[in-house]
């Protein structure tokens, strides 16, 4: 017997509310869930736990923020794309595009992209960097780089390992389990909403590559974030399956922890940051249009006819 979505029938704007509505509701109870499972695991209180939020210098603390980030992951993006999907169609797997295995000629082609992009995209981030706000908004400027100070320590602390196995725990959190999170939500709901209320796919990618960007709350990255999610947009869309994107997202970020890993421990010199930068006009025009010619080859390898995403 088929399954019957009892809120199919809203409209795209409804669904978009629902959706909200969704991942705060998952994201409220994720929060206090992690919070009271933390108690009980990590064996402190809640005041100790709040310090350890505050400032991670313990390992102990260290633990616990790494467990606190992969249960609002998954709280905030996995659950909600999946309930959601629930809600609105009879069939959440094909809704989501889970359903078919990708192609392979998109997951290599598609791996490539990700580092023929990354001399453009961080030419991007030095221009993003140079962003200097108006002096009646200065408190908005402070606001935003106090969010950057404290991003980019987060990012430190999760990063810092000497073990292979320390490595092999960061890649899941900041890499495997927010490409699929992510990408459910982002690619996989969000622009099915957007393309339904606007009726252009191009503009539906748009708004939501500028809400992913926006979502990190690190808006001295916002230009390089809202390209890297431009493209991940435009694979979902000339693919038609949300794996492809999912696993370009994996290896972006899997990428950053792995060199992260390899410069903290001496054994390359370059820097996560600086992974992939080049001062070179032609080299970074050059990467935008390398990228650009293979995100084409996937366009054409996977047929025209899939540039219209279903409903």
């Amino acid at each position: 017997m088929k399954r019957i979505a009892f809120l199919s029938s809203l409209s795209p704007f409804g669904k978009l509310l629902l959706l909200f509505g969704t991942v705060l509701l998952f994201a409220i109870v994720s929060a206090l869930g992690g919070l009271l499972a933390g108690m009980l695991l990590f064996n402190a209180s809640f005041a100790e736990l709040a310090s350890y939020i505050s400032n991670p210098v313990t390992a102990k603390a260290v633990s616990f923020i790494k467990y606190y980030q992969l249960v609002n992951q998954i709280g905030i993006f996995i659950l909600p794309a999946l309930f959601f999907s629930f809600l609105v169609s009879n069939n959440s797997v094909a809704y989501l595009a889970m359903g078919n295995a990708p192609k392979l000629i998109s997951i290599l082609v598609g791996g490539l992209i990700i580092y023929a992009i990354l001399p453009f995209n961080n030419y991007l981030d030095e221009l993003n960097r140079q962003m200097s706000l108006p002096e009646f908004l200065s408190g908005v400027e402070e606001w935003m780089m106090d969010k950057e100070f404290q991003a980019k320590k987060l990012t430190t602390v999760f990063l810092q390992t000497n073990t292979i196995g320390g490595l092999l725990i960061n890649i899941v959190i900041v890499a495997l389990v927010p490409a699929i999170g992510e990408e459910l939500l982002f690619r996989g709901v969000l622009i099915k909403l957007f393309n339904q209320m606007t009726k252009n796919i191009h503009i539906a990618i748009l708004i939501s590559s500028i809400i992913f960007s926006a979502i990190h709350l690190q808006f001295y990255g916002f230009l390089p974030r809202l390209m890297l999610g431009m493209v991940l947009g435009y694979l979902f869309v000339f693919t038609g399956n949300i794996w492809i994107p999912i696993f370009v997202h994996f290896l972006n970020n899997a990428s950053s922890a792995i060199v992260y890993y390899l410069h903290h421990n001496g054994h390359i010199k370059v820097a996560m940051e600086d992974f992939g930068s080049s001062s070179n006009t032609v080299y970074i025009i050059g990467s935008l249009l390398i990228t650009l010619w293979l995100m084409s080859i996937i366009y054409q390898k996977e047929g025209a006819d899939r540039f219209n995403i279903s409903d």
